[in-house]
């Protein structure tokens, strides 16, 4: 595997994908046990031994999910 796939395959930790999102690290610890965050289904997650883990494709589409406006008027 070339260090590109390598770096595409890589996955965040709470706090990576914490600041990724915009959610402070104690929320998406939560979120784990709620199951929802921001009013909608969780992102998943990966837990590896005690260590859980972010696919940052899986952060990219649960964010897509929300809708991009320009300003709080629309």
């Amino acid at each position: 595997m070339n260090n590109q796939a390598a770096q595409n395959r890589a996955l965040w930790d709470t706090h990576q994908a914490a600041a990724y999102t915009g959610f402070a690290p104690a929320t998406l610890k939560l979120s784990r046990h709620t199951g929802t965050l921001a009013g909608v289904p969780a992102p998943q997650f990966l837990k590896i031994g005690r260590t859980v883990r972010y696919d940052p494709a899986v952060l990219d589409e649960w964010l897509s999910q929300f809708e991009s406006k320009p300003n709080t008027a629309a």
